[in-house]
């Protein structure tokens, strides 16, 4: 009897012991691995704001687990963190990191995006033109090196675009200091900040006001010749300009000849004159939340994201709209089959491509006309 009970109690033990063995072994297969688990943990704090505590989860896979392959992402959505929390302060981290980022993972394919962020972060920290510009310049050489390094991706068209935006802004600074040195009479100082706008930033699109500050500088220094090149730039360059009738009343005071207006070159300065915002009753208000930090500049990173994302649906529209135009295939090229039937009354089928692709349905179908057309002359005959 007590032989059966510890028959029976072993038993029991030994089926409890395989069962729990086999819900051990059913947890670790689904447990997933610890570095993707600390990388999904960051993920969701950054989705929830939660900015601190993404960046812990971020650093403790990267401290722990170096070689794992959510390193790199982790360096990078460190980056996002405080890229995304703002400010001045964290934008210069966020910098700082995607730096770090393109220098460990060089060959990474997000090293695009990274330096695409530091361009807008910086962009986001750019003054307007009557203050300091040290955010221009980085912007401006961030820019040059996103152009250097990744001259082949699809962000390089837009980042070209933002470089006329970020240097638009430093022409305008300088043009404003010149300014402030000629209104002082430091003639030289001014001469030199325009001289400046002129050598680094060709396409500024007040140019027509550079060379008529200029003109006027000569003139103010007595050398007539000088200040007539000046205004003659002006008056072939930019005949659209509210510069355009003084310079040419100074010509005329200065005893100079009138040059012809050169047309291509008026319309490539005209294409590149900025709408002007103008005024309205809010704008006030707009510079206020500016100035306050309560409404910020538009997050240039995502505008290019958004951009290269509407411009590959538009080709994917475009390729799906060519591929389902009737008888064309993917490539263009017109496909038809022709059904015929052979002297022994089997049904065998033609393929023709290329131009000649409808003619043999064409063919058929005259040849169908004149076989009735001689059925009716001829009722006997065999079709």
């Amino acid at each position: 009897m007590r032989f059966k009970k510890r028959v029976v109690l072993l038993s029991v033990l030994l089926l409890f012991t395989w069962g729990c063995a086999q819900k051990s072994a059913k947890l670790q297969k689904s447990v997933a691995p610890p570095d993707k688990t600390l990388f999904e943990t960051g993920s969701e704090y950054l989705k929830k704001s939660q900015y601190i505590r993404a960046r812990l989860a971020f650093q403790t896979l990267i401290n722990t687990y170096p070689d794992s392959e959510m390193a790199a992402e982790s360096y990078f959505a460190i980056g996002d963190s405080f890229y995304e929390e703002g400010g001045t302060e964290n934008l210069l981290q966020a910098e700082d990191q995607y730096n770090n980022f393109i220098v460990f993972f060089p060959a990474h394919p997000k090293g695009p995006d990274a330096q695409m962020k530091i361009i807008s972060a910086n962009m986001k920290m750019m003054r307007s033109p009557d203050r300091d510009q040290q955010y221009s310049y980085k912007a401006e050489r961030a820019i040059k090196k996103m152009l250097e390094q990744y001259p082949e991706s699809d962000y390089a068209p837009i980042a070209r675009g933002w470089l006329s935006d970020v240097q638009e802004v430093i022409a305008q600074g300088d043009l404003m200091v010149g300014d402030f040195y000629s209104e002082r009479g430091n003639l030289g100082g001014a001469q030199l900040r325009y001289q400046e706008i002129m050598e680094k930033y060709p396409e500024y699109s007040a140019m027509d006001e550079i060379y008529f500050r200029m003109g006027d500088l000569w003139e103010k220094g007595k050398n007539v010749d000088e200040a007539a090149k000046y205004y003659a730039k002006v008056l072939a360059g930019y005949p659209f300009s509210k510069r355009s009738e003084e310079a040419k009343q100074r010509m005329v005071l200065l005893n100079k000849p009138l040059p012809p207006v050169d047309t291509q070159l008026a319309a490539l300065n005209q294409s590149r004159l900025r709408p002007d915002e103008g005024f309205t009753p809010l704008k006030p208000f707009i510079d206020f939340g500016k100035a306050l930090g309560f409404v910020g500049p538009p997050d240039r990173y995502e505008q290019a994201v958004a951009t290269l994302q509407a411009e590959q649906t538009k080709t994917a529209e475009a390729e799906l709209a060519k591929q389902a135009e009737p008888g064309k295939g993917s490539d263009g090229i017109q496909i038809e089959t022709i059904l015929r039937k052979s002297a022994d009354g089997k049904v065998e089928d033609t393929t023709v491509i290329g131009p000649g692709a409808g003619a043999g349905s064409q063919d058929d179908g005259e040849k169908k006309k004149e076989n009735s057309k001689a059925k009716k002359r001829n009722p006997k005959r065999p079709s």
